[in-house]
């Protein structure tokens, strides 16, 4: 049997996909671009204007672009199924509730939406999106390990589905998990996802902003600064005139650390209190709390103690009301060092026994070192020489099995 072929000069229009309505101007707004922004050369101004007020059923191509310059999912645009290749873009207002809480960085009321979510879903993919924001919510809370298993899963769902850009989005967070467990693992992955994201057709520059931002952060835990500072100026880069102030604040608080080990002390401390007054009027406490550190950090290399034990002490403060275990050692570790400064051995030792202790329960090898390296130092200090030795070989021994 001969099918005929429509001929070369007349090509078919692609459907139109039913919106919903306000969905494509809140999106945008929310990204703080313009009409000419989100059209980006690759459609008219006049087909997004169209598409956001209703006069017109944009197609698939269109809404995958504005998704795509949005920093949207396409899920978050899309009424029905009506088009192929898109399974479970129905309606779900249980999910609308969820992209709310995270855009609005309430996740402990994420978590318990998204844990709800999960048990009712039916389909797939309806569990899929649970799944995700259910991680998001979790390493937000500073919560990896239970957030791996349901990223692995819904990568997985979304990967079976086509849908691509989840896929890098679900990799990403996986690196971000993997990095708050200091498995040396995150990078790699956060390499490939790069690459992954930069393959998409239409680009996604707002994902791949946070992409770099990852691997600026990933550097600066592995203490590769210059090439921290790179990742962030190419996030900054890609980013445009995306604004995402949580993602500035968080970039900006790396920046302060990755400037402050390479002595460049006043740039540091300028970058760390950028970061805090984001984070405060986004009412991030957690990363309040990294900022706050980070400060404290530069202010004992400054040598302002007592400046510094005001946001080393709001910083632990933080930590402890909001019950955070993974990432308190840092604090623990910097007050232990500030102590170290003042010659206050008594309470640099509790401090450092405390981040011991809070490093071993969540398997932070390299605080945990770092914790074993300064009770060298302390030991050292009051002249038990011997009790120097087995401390600075027991640091070895965990740097050595980490790989670090």
């Amino acid at each position: 049997m001969v099918v005929s072929s429509p001929s070369v000069g007349k090509r078919r229009r692609l459907p139109g996909l039913v919106v919903r309505p306000g969905s494509i101007k809140r999106a945008r707004g929310e990204a703080g671009l313009s009409l000419a922004q989100v059209a980006s050369g690759e459609v008219s101004r006049t087909a997004v204007h169209l598409a956001e007020t209703g006069k017109t059923r944009p197609t698939l191509p269109t809404i995958k672009l504005i998704a795509a310059r949005t920093g949207k999912p396409l899920e978050y645009f899309l009424e029905s199924l009506g088009v192929v290749g898109l399974p479970g873009q129905a309606e779900r207002p249980d999910l609308d509730k969820l992209r709310e809480f995270a855009v609005a960085e309430k996740f402990t009321e994420l978590l318990q939406a998204a844990k709800q979510a999960k048990s009712e879903a039916e389909e797939p993919l309806d569990r899929a999106w649970a799944q995700f924001y259910l991680a998001e919510a979790q390493i937000r809370l500073a919560n990896p390990h239970p957030a791996l298993v349901e990223l692995e899963e819904a990568r997985s769902a979304f990967d079976a589905a086509g849908d691509q850009w989840m896929v890098v989005e679900c990799t990403d967070w996986i690196s971000a998990a993997l990095h708050l467990l200091e498995d040396r693992s995150a990078l790699p992955v956060a390499e490939s996802n790069l690459a992954a994201c930069r393959r998409l057709q239409p680009a996604n520059r707002a994902l791949e902003a946070r992409i770099l931002g990852r691997l600026g952060s990933i550097h600066v835990a592995q203490h590769q600064w210059s090439k921290a500072v790179d990742c962030y100026s190419q996030a900054v880069e890609a980013a445009g005139e995306l604004r995402d102030l949580s993602r500035l604040g968080k970039m900006y608080s790396d920046l302060g650390g990755a400037y402050e080990h390479l002595g460049d002390l006043m740039r540091a401390r300028v970058y760390s209190q950028k970061a805090i007054t984001i984070h405060e009027l986004l009412n991030d406490l957690l990363s309040v709390a990294r900022a706050e550190n980070n400060l404290g950090l530069v202010l004992i290399r400054q040598g302002d103690l007592e400046q510094a034990r005001e946001h080393l002490d709001r910083s632990l403060r933080i930590c402890e009301e909001s019950g955070v275990e993974v990432g308190k050692s840092y604090v623990l570790l910097s007050l232990a060092e500030l102590e170290l400064n003042g010659n206050d051995p008594d309470r640099a030792r509790l401090r450092l026994l405390q981040a011991r202790d809070v490093s071993e329960r969540n398997n932070e090898q390299a605080n945990l070192g770092k914790a074993h390296e300064l009770l060298g130092r302390l030991a050292e200090s009051l002249g038990d020489r011997a009790m120097a030795d087995r401390e600075f070989v027991h640091a070895i021994s965990i740097a050595e099995r980490a790989g670090l």
